[in-house]
C-alpha cells in the first residue's frame, strides 16, 4: 500500500527529471563518453548525498551505488568535489524520511538494469572494459527487491505517511537539481 502510495505521489517528478537526464542518451545508443563521465559524476554527487543521509536512519541499509560510481570515475579519470552545501541542502530527520529517500534511491536499480542493457548499443562507451555502476548485474535489483518487501512490512501513521511521501518527492527534486547543476571541470 505505502509502494502504491510512493510511486503515484512522485510518477510525474520521475518522469519529468527522467526527461533531463544524460542516461536517455544512453537509450538512444547517442552518448559520448564526455556525456557518459558527466552522468557518472552527476549520480555520485547525488548517491553520496542521499545514501549516508538513509543510512543514519534505517539499520541494515546498505551503501552501494555510491561506491560503484566512485570506481567507474576513478578509472575514468573523473575527479569530484562535490559542494559541502548539497549535504546541507538534503538532510533526513526520521525513519519515514528515510524511507521515502530509500523509495528514490533504491527504486534506481530498475532504470539502471534497463539503462545498462543498451550500453553495449553506445559507440561512445566501447573503449571501457568494465561498468560498475550500469553494469546490468541482477544483484542491483535484489536490493529494491529487499527494500520493496522491507517497506510492505512496516506500518505507517498518517504523519509519517506524509513525511516518506514529502521525502521522496524532495529527493526527486534534489536529483533533478544535482542534474542541472554539476558540470565537468575542465
Amino acid at each position: 500500500m505505502m509502494l502504491t502510495k510512493l510511486k503515484n505521489a512522485t510518477e510525474d517528478l520521475h518522469r519529468e527529471i527522467e526527461k533531463d537526464n544524460l542516461a536517455a542518451l544512453i537509450i538512444s545508443n547517442k552518448i559520448s563518453l564526455e556525456e557518459y563521465k558527466l552522468l557518472l559524476l552527476q549520480n555520485y554527487i547525488a548517491y553520496s548525498v542521499t545514501e549516508p543521509a538513509i543510512a543514519k536512519h534505517l539499520d541494515h541499509y546498505k551503501i552501494q551505488k555510491s561506491p560503484r560510481l566512485l570506481r567507474d570515475m576513478d578509472h575514468l579519470g573523473v575527479i569530484c568535489t562535490p559542494n559541502p552545501k548539497l549535504r546541507e541542502m538534503f538532510r533526513i530527520i526520521n525513519r519515514a524520511e528515510a524511507l521515502g529517500a530509500a523509495y528514490v534511491v533504491e527504486g534506481s536499480a530498475l532504470g539502471g538494469m534497463m539503462i545498462s542493457k543498451q550500453i553495449p548499443n553506445c559507440p561512445g562507451l566501447a573503449e571501457i572494459p568494465e561498468h560498475h555502476f550500469f553494469n546490468g548485474d541482477r544483484e542491483n535489483v535484489k536490493s529494491w527487491n529487499a527494500f520493496s518487501k522491507f517497506i510492505k512490512t512496516q506500518d505507517f501513521t498518517a504523519l509519517e505517511e506524509i513525511q516518506a511521501i514529502d521525502k521522496a518527492k524532495e529527493t526527486f527534486i534534489f536529483f533533478g537539481d544535482v542534474f542541472k547543476s554539476t558540470k565537468l571541470a575542465s
